[in-house]
């Protein structure tokens, strides 16, 4: 049996360039969302989410609504064509002579209808159809603002999720080094069998917390993701961290008048009241007569008498002085439209001031717990080093250890927790103000994330 070595030549660049292309699975070759900052994932949602999407297109269609409306305004010309054959004898019964009739008839005619004066219909359906596509621009910012705190949350959602997964490994580090601390007094004789197992149960604990904070992770993430609404899907991560500073909400009362102003679900009722008693208008104006300009220019042939050219013009007057009560009826809808769209602005200001109060509650009440727990941490620290080093000199026993432990982990959670549940409510408080509104206390300095 004979061996031999056999001279191997370097692949070049290029070829390995190429075998990586075709190994590599078509998902890793797709977008990969990494390290996303808060920014970052509100433009993604601006341009990818799909219910901000059919809110924009929505617009288009009440555009060509408000053009169909304005049509009115212009003349309306109308080509007819026609070719026919009649019995020549239809008229002979009776006639004094036998004269034949024509048996066959062609026509080609445009004919124009200017309507002049409609009761101002056509002017009001116009204005309201304007209104109705402001409406939709409001809407349109509503909509965006939603989306924005949605993902917003999600955001910060997944903030807590991966400070909470640091928590639970830096407890799981703990519970283990201690264990191994009461593992080494129990085969000294120091301790009872009951303090290790104490330990090693804590740690099963941490274990557990561990795992449900790493799934809470992938779950905030793919919540993220499709809260944003990315039409492919794709591994979204974010670079981001909890607030440093949190200033205070601004009064309340003052963000009630922003509100006013700003809001734009408010915004577009007032629009849609006035698009109502607009239309109330041109409904009332059916009760007018139509008054229009009517132009007719026409060529018929016939095969008697031969083709000659005709025309006919005049001012025409259409008053619809019964109808069954249609007028009436379309009338007392579009007025009872109106009152409903009236109540319903009242509703949602009661609404509205309830949300924005909630909010403001939400954002600081969180504010004065991170003041708190920030207390409450400092001093679980200092507890936990203590009972620690006595329990080293045989002055503390391990529950009061495993109790420090667990406390100290408690008032991290509460301090994440907090943390989170203010830049929350600080959009959500955005969110029902308007975008355009202040919803920070100008001498309190400004809050948010540090990236």
């Amino acid at each position: 049996m004979h061996f031999g070595l056999t001279c191997i030549r370097p692949i070049p660049a290029c070829v390995w360039v190429i075998i990586l292309l075709l190994t590599t699975p078509v998902m890793a070759l797709g977008q990969n969302y990494r390290a996303l900052r808060l920014d970052e994932c509100l433009a993604l949602a601006r341009e990818q989410n799909p219910v901000l999407g059919s809110s924009r297109e929505k617009i288009r269609e009440l555009q060509a609504d408000y053009n169909a409306a304005r049509s009115k305004f212009f003349p309306r010309l109308v080509l007819t064509s026609y070719y026919d054959r009649v019995p020549p004898n239809r008229f002979t019964s009776g006639a004094l002579n036998n004269q034949e009739l024509f048996k066959r008839e062609g026509l080609m005619a445009v004919t124009g209808k200017q309507i002049i004066f409609d009761g101002l219909k056509t002017y009001n359906n116009t204005k309201a159809a304007r209104y109705g596509r402001e409406a939709q621009k409001e809407e349109v910012q509503r909509t965006a603002d939603e989306v924005a705190f949605a993902v917003t949350e999600a955001f910060y959602r997944l903030i807590e999720a991966k400070e909470n997964l640091k928590v639970a490994r830096e407890a799981l580090r703990q519970r283990q080094e201690f264990a191994q601390l009461t593992q080494a007094f129990f085969q000294a004789g120091k301790i009872t069998h009951l303090d290790s197992f104490r330990a090693q149960s804590q740690v099963s604990e941490a274990e557990q917390a561990v795992v449900e904070a790493d799934n809470g992770v992938r779950l905030a993430r793919e919540i993220l993701s499709r809260t944003i609404g990315l039409k492919e899907p794709a591994p979204v991560d974010i670079k981001g961290e909890l607030p440093r500073e949190f200033a205070a909400a601004a009064a309340l009362n003052t963000l009630w008048q922003e509100t006013l102003k700003t809001n734009p679900e408010l915004k577009r009722l007032s629009l849609e009241i006035e698009q109502s008693q607009t239309l109330v208008k041109a409904a009332r104006g059916s009760y007018m007569p139509e008054v229009s300009l009517q132009a007719g220019s026409d060529i018929r042939h016939r095969d008697l008498g031969g083709t000659k050219p005709e025309w006919i013009a005049g001012v025409f007057m259409e008053y619809p002085f019964f109808e069954g009560g249609l007028t009436k009826a379309q009338v007392t809808k579009a007025h009872s439209q109106s009152l409903q769209l009236l109540e319903k602005k009242r509703d949602r200001l009661n609404g509205i001031k309830v949300d924005l109060t909630t909010a403001w509650k939400d954002q600081e009440n969180a504010r004065r717990g991170v003041a708190t727990t920030r207390q409450t941490i400092a001093t679980n620290e200092e507890a936990y080093a203590s009972a620690e080093a006595l329990y080293r000199h045989g002055k503390a026993i391990g529950l009061d250890v495993l109790q420090a432990q667990v406390d100290l982990t408690s008032s991290r959670f509460t301090y994440i927790k907090y943390a989170v549940a203010y830049e929350i409510g600080r959009a959500r408080l955005k969110q029902i103000a308007g975008s355009q509104a202040v919803v920070s206390s100008p001498q309190s300095g400004s809050g948010g994330q540090k990236q």
